[in-house]
């Protein structure tokens, strides 16, 4: 089985080969560069997230283990996502950032024969075939974390033997893992929440809403997709004169949004500036805690399409902004199933609704995020542990 993985990522190589040749292909995916590198002379422990919030909390990660592991490896992340290289690159200076190599063998083969990995550390899902057993041929041990995971499912005949080292976000998650897993060697395996909220959970901060807010409310990670859904609710807020925030979520559509709010004939600004029935637009990438930092409230996108993936709810939660999702949860469903059990968000299962939705209540968020801050700590601790050994 796992000869059939490796003549798929054969085929995908010769696909790639081709399509780095189509100019609108290259200049979209960066398919030489993840093909043939350049990357960087290791050795590194190497981090990999597919793309923002992944990397964002990957940085975090890294920040944390140069204070906490001794002597600490230089630390190299990739991403999937090209068009956040530059962000990582200039917010994360103590960390080496590059494209993710494509998971072929001739491009893992020239990636480790540069980067020399010392240990691979994995955002979330990001279980790649050819990475595994590149680091398990490279270092022989089980040199691999999946850290904050979440898992569905796999392709047939992945070998796991490479991961060491596994904490889940939610039971559901690990249960799931488990029976893929068992035939790996997996010594550490765990619950231990969204590590989005680590830097949080390291702070002891407490969750408090922020004073006098001048954004009534913040649409966070919006796709064009969800455009029928969040006009409307540009439209109530702007009708009850309130100020509002858009983040998309890709700045590819970024001038999409600006002439869909140009053609309702709604006021448009650009962030920071702020004012009431009008909308301000954010169009750069990292600027999400910042807006955060003045919203009274705020609606989280990739929950108004069923085909999408609700984005990060935690980083509202934990600056006690209070936090609506859309109808769908897609990629979060056992969790948001969690939160509005607790009544730590709100749910909108139509637009009717926006304007009389309730506010969480500060204190059930409180209560429900001093559970996480546990699992989270005992996790990252654990993985110190893990990491001491390993390197």
């Amino acid at each position: 089985m796992f000869k059939v993985v490796d003549l798929a990522r054969v085929a995908l190589g010769s696909v790639a080969q081709v399509a780095s040749k189509v100019p609108v292909v290259e200049q979209t995916f960066h398919m030489k560069e993840r093909l043939y590198g350049p990357w960087p002379e290791g050795p590194f422990l190497w981090m990999h997230g597919a793309s923002l919030g992944e990397c964002k909390m990957l940085l975090n990660l890294a920040t944390f283990l140069q204070q906490d592991l001794p002597g600490c490896p230089k630390i190299l992340l990739t991403t999937q996502k090209a068009e956040i290289l530059p962000f990582l690159k200039e917010t994360a200076p103590n960390v080496e950032s590059a494209i993710a190599p494509a998971d072929t063998p001739s491009a893992m083969r020239t990636f480790v024969q540069s980067v020399r990995p010392l240990g691979l550390i994995l955002g979330e899902n990001e279980l790649w075939p050819g990475y595994l057993s590149a680091m398990h041929r490279r270092n022989g041990l089980s040199p691999v974390a999946l850290v904050s995971g979440r898992y569905r499912s796999s392709l047939p005949g992945v070998d796991m033997s490479a991961i060491g080292f596994a904490c889940m976000q939610t039971g559901s998650d690990l249960a799931r893992f488990l029976n893929v897993a068992a035939r790996g060697n997996i010594s550490k395996m765990m619950i231990g929440g969204d590590w989005k909220l680590l830097p949080w959970a390291r702070s002891n901060a407490k969750i408090e809403p922020p004073e006098n807010p001048t954004v009534d409310t913040a649409f966070i990670s919006m796709h064009m997709a969800e455009w029928a859904s969040l006009s409307r609710m540009l439209f109530s807020s702007i009708m009850r004169q309130e100020s509002v925030v858009l983040v998309p979520r890709h700045l590819s559509e970024l001038e999409a949004f600006r002439k869909a709010l140009h053609d309702q004939e709604i006021m448009i600004l650009d962030w920071p500036l702020v004012q009431k029935g009008a909308v301000s637009v954010v169009s750069q990438y990292g600027r999400t805690t910042e807006v955060f930092a003045t919203s009274r409230t705020c609606v989280i996108g990739g929950s108004f399409c069923r085909n999408l993936g609700v984005h990060d709810f935690w980083e509202p939660l934990q600056m006690g902004v209070a936090t609506c999702i859309g109808p769908y949860a897609s990629g979060k469903k056992e969790c948001i199933e969690s939160l509005l059990r607790e009544g730590v968000v709100t749910q909108l299962k139509s637009t009717a609704s926006y304007s009389k939705r309730p506010l969480p209540d500060v204190r059930l968020v409180r209560t429900f995020l001093a559970h996480e801050q546990a699992k989270i700590m005992d996790s990252y601790n654990q993985l110190l542990d893990y990491l001491k050994e390993l390197l």
